[in-house]
C-alpha cells in the first residue's frame, strides 16, 4: 500500500501544534507516533547484535548523526514509534542519546503504519525513465520510496506547483548527508511523494533534480491513534 507524504505532513503538523498527550512527571510528549521507523543497514545490525550479545539489553545509543535524521522527521524525545530489527518488530521509546525497548509487538500491528524515512515496498522504473550515464556518478535506480522531510518537501511542491521543473532543489549539507547514508548517490534516480505529487527525482552534485512529476498522490489515512495519541500505558 503506497504512503503518501501528505500523512506524514499533518502527522508533523498535529505533533507541532501539540495535539499529542505527554506523561505528568514529564516535559517531553511520550505519546505513540503511529509510525514505522527504518533504520540504516548498520544501525539496524549494531542494534541486533546488541540485543544477541546481551538479551536484557533494553537501551541503545545512536550517532548524533542518526538522532539528527529523527529529530528532523519529528520523532523528538519521549516519543514512541514502532520499528523492525531484523525479523522482530519492537516499540521504542527516543531517549536523550538514542532509544530504548519499551516491549515487542505483534507484526501486523504495524503492517499499514507510515514509514520513515523510506518505504521499503519495491519501486519498479522503466529504462526509458532513466537518463544517460556519466563517467563518475552511479546512475542507478533506489529501490525504495524515499520521504522527505516536510521543510523540503515543501520547496519540491513549490517547484512542481509552478510549472516549472527546471533548476535544482537545493539541499543542506546535512540533507544530503543523510541521502547518502541510506544509500541513494550522487546520479541515482528515486521516487518520492511530496504533498500533492507523486515524483522520480534524481540526486546531483547540486541538490534534487525533478525528473518528472509520475501521478497526483493519493491521499494516505491517518495513522489509527494518531489524532487522539496514547500514553506509553496504552
Amino acid at each position: 500500500m503506497k504512503k503518501t507524504i501528505l500523512a506524514f505532513a499533518l502527522i508533523t503538523a498535529g505533533l507541532l501544534a501539540g495535539t499529542s498527550v505527554a506523561l505528568a512527571h514529564s516535559e517531553h510528549d511520550h505519546s505513540y507516533m503511529g509510525i514505522k521507523w527504518e533504520f540504516t543497514d548498520r544501525a539496524n545490525a549494531n542494534i541486533n547484535a546488541q540485543l544477541e550479545k546481551y538479551s536484557q539489553v533494553k537501551s541503545f545509543g545512536l550517532s548524533r548523526f542518526e538522532n539528527k535524521i529523527m529529530d528532523q522527521y519529528g520523532v523528538k524525545e519521549g516519543r514512541t514509534f514502532d520499528a523492525k530489527i531484523e525479523n522482530k518488530l519492537f516499540r521504542f521509546q527516543r531517549t536523550t542519546s538514542g532509544i530504548k525497548i519499551v516491549k515487542q509487538i505483534k507484526a501486523e500491528r504495524a503492517f499499514n503504519a507510515l514509514s520513515l524515512p523510506i518505504n521499503k515496498v519495491f519501486q519498479a522504473v522503466r529504462t526509458s525513465m532513466t537518463s544517460k550515464s556519466h563517467t563518475g556518478h552511479d546512475h542507478s535506480h533506489f529501490p525504495y520510496e524515499w520521504m522527505f522531510s516536510e521543510k523540503i518537501q515543501k520547496r519540491m511542491e513549490n517547484k512542481i506547483q509552478s510549472g516549472n521543473l527546471n533548476g535544482l532543489v537545493g539541499l543542506s549539507k546535512f540533507d544530503r548527508a543523510e541521502l547518502e547514508h541510506y544509500g541513494i548517490r550522487v546520479g541515482m534516480t528515486f521516487m518520492s511523494s511530496v504533498l500533492h505529487s507523486r515524483l522520480m527525482g534524481k540526486l546531483t552534485t547540486g541538490g534534487i533534480q525533478i525528473i518528472k512529476v509520475v501521478e497526483p498522490a493519493k491521499v494516505a489515512a491517518l495513522p489509527k491513534g494518531l489524532t487522539n495519541s496514547v500514553s506509553l500505558s496504552n
